[in-house]
């Protein structure tokens, strides 16, 4: 369970459409997939200089519904998600709530707000589990970062990009746990250190 990315505020990013009973209880999301993977390479080469030597492919399950994202967890792990918007429990997925995809892909249509900064975040927090990292105050850190190296790859400009990773930190500052927050300053002096060692731990 310390791999699981809680934000205080899941009613804003989670879906709350009805479940489709024929349909499956998730989708894999490829460009998602491919964007995560992207924009850690991108922000291992541009700003997180604990790089990473391969980036490993991520595959995204995006939840149709909240009970089917509910469902899951809880048969999971035993316990009710929750405010719990996405998780990585190994191997090569993640899984986020559909709500949470949805503010991602708005973000890569251009839209920059502290919810879809936010989601975009919570993507790549679960990716860079999917890396190895254990640490969920420093994993929060490096994937609110990541936000702003991987915007710009994205198209959205330096300017934009840097707002969206303010946004993101901002987030995190306003609704994350305490054991998911560390002070920008302090954030941005880890993910410019020449070294990985103890960062997957």
């Amino acid at each position: 369970m310390t791999r699981l990315a809680v934000l205080v505020v899941s009613v804003a990013l989670a879906s709350t459409a009805p479940a489709a009973s024929a349909q499956p209880a998730f989708e894999y999301d490829r460009e998602l997939g491919s964007v995560a993977r992207k924009s850690l390479r991108q922000a291992v080469t541009e700003g997180l200089r604990p790089a990473l030597r391969d980036v490993r492919q991520v595959y995204v399950r995006c939840y149709r519904d909240r009970a089917s994202f509910e469902q899951t967890f809880e048969e999971r792990f035993g316990v009710p998600a929750g405010r719990v918007v996405a998780y990585y429990a190994g191997g090569s997925e993640v899984h986020l709530r559909g709500g949470t995809c949805d503010n991602v892909r708005r973000l890569l249509a251009g839209r920059v707000t502290a919810l879809t900064a936010a989601a975009y975040s919570v993507l790549l927090h679960e990716a860079l589990h999917r890396q190895g990292l254990r640490d969920e105050r420093v994993t929060n850190c490096l994937a609110n970062e990541a936000v702003r190296w991987g915007a710009e790859l994205l198209g959205l400009g330096a300017e934009r990009a840097l707002r969206a990773r303010n946004l993101a930190f901002e987030f995190t500052r306003r609704y994350a746990p305490p054991a998911y927050r560390m002070g920008k300053p302090s954030c941005l002096a880890l993910a410019a250190r020449t070294e990985w060692t103890d960062v997957r731990r």
